[in-house]
């Protein structure tokens, strides 16, 4: 496995947010559910039709695929990431702290490793290490892209802890940036229907 110096993996993470945000505008927040589309409807009717919801993505534990418009009527917390960052290690114990104090089947706990120099094999390999329960995957340029497009290009930086939460009625909130207790995610899912 090739390494590569912190910085190196910064540099190429600032550039690909650089490219993204040329690529097109950003939202401070998501728009809201729509009722047409292709995507998966809620139990409450809104419908999972944004292209980061809609898109095929690979669990690097499992190889299962799977969209997050599949999981309508789960509360679903997504949050990019990557190896590297400290404040991501410090961010998911809190949210598996909580996950271990929510009802079992209602939450699920979707990583988006969104650094384009890290590979499925070592974010298994981060995943096990740690024991971490979630559905980590190699978040796909498009997936990226279309996060930006509806949370803004600081969804992108892993160290300012991004995290979105599709309620159970299909609704998306973008949280506040930075790190959140194990209460405050606890209490964000129960808002959103756990």
């Amino acid at each position: 496995m090739r390494t590569t110096s912190p910085a190196t993996r910064t540099a190429a993470l600032l550039a690909v947010v650089l490219i993204l945000a040329a690529c097109g505008g950003s939202a401070a927040t998501a728009p809201p559910a729509s009722t047409a589309g292709g995507g998966s409807s809620a139990p409450g009717g809104a419908v999972l039709d944004q292209a980061w919801a809609t898109a095929p993505l690979v669990d690097v534990t499992t190889g299962e695929t799977f969209r997050i418009a599949d999981l309508a009527g789960k509360v679903v917390i997504v949050e990019t990431m990557a190896i590297w960052c400290t404040n991501c290690r410090f961010q998911q114990a809190s949210v598996e702290e909580a996950l271990a104090q929510l009802p079992a089947g209602r939450v699920v706990y979707v990583i988006l490793d969104v650094d384009p120099n890290e590979d499925a094999a070592s974010l298994a390999a981060y995943r096990t290490q740690r024991g971490y329960t979630g559905r980590y995957v190699i978040a796909p340029a498009e997936v990226a892209r279309a996060l930006a497009d509806d949370f803004g290009n600081q969804f992108l930086s892993p160290p300012s802890t991004p995290m979105a939460i599709v309620a159970a009625d299909g609704s998306v909130t973008l949280t506040d940036f930075g790190q959140k207790s194990s209460t405050d995610v606890v209490a964000l899912a129960t808002a959103a229907g756990a």
